[in-house]
């Protein structure tokens, strides 16, 4: 019910096409961006519930908070403590070896504000876990939600951060002056 519903809002009301299929592996973890409003995330869930992905999507665990965080639970979110070291990528890769199949989404930028530089949590989650990074993001300009090719980790976060960075300059956030051009 819910997945024809975002399906019809989305594409049917709003006018959004999809460019790019989700892949057919088991596991994988979606790098989406840009994130620079809280519009960016409710299109890019619209989407994923539209398409059917039951994702688990990592965010900073200030917004589990009462009434909040049933709100969180309901839609996917898992709650990541950024404060301190908890070896969160290490539990994120152990559960992903131990279930049969796990899509995750992670937002490399961090926040919403401009950052002239990724975070490298997503990188070192997908190599431990040896799962595909598929690579997904908004153009508010066009109306399109796309969709990158799975594909492993690069060498280096530095050539992955580079490729994610050429991606996310191909679309448009709702607010666009907060992302890289």
């Amino acid at each position: 019910m819910l997945q024809k519903f975002c399906y019809f809002v989305i594409f049917k009301v709003f006018g959004w096409r999809m460019i790019g299929a989700p892949p057919k592996d088991k596991k994988y973890l979606f790098v989406a961006l840009p994130h620079t409003s809280n519009w960016d995330f409710i299109i890019g869930w619209m989407v994923s519930q539209a398409l059917g992905l039951n994702l688990k999507i990592l965010v900073k665990d200030v917004f589990f908070f009462w009434p909040a965080n049933h709100v969180c639970a309901w839609i996917g979110v898992l709650p990541v403590n950024r404060r301190e070291s908890t070896n969160f990528t290490e539990a994120m890769a152990k559960r992903f070896d131990e279930e049969d199949e796990l899509h995750a989404l992670i937002t490399p930028e961090g926040t919403r504000s401009f950052q002239p530089n990724l975070k490298s949590g997503y990188y070192h989650l997908a190599k431990k876990a040896g799962i595909k990074i598929v690579v997904a993001g908004p153009h508010f300009g066009n109306k399109t939600f796309t969709l990158s090719e799975s594909r492993y980790p690069l060498d280096t976060f530095e050539e992955d951060a580079e490729q994610v960075i050429a991606f996310c300059k191909t679309q448009q956030g709702y607010r666009p002056d907060l992302t890289y051009r």
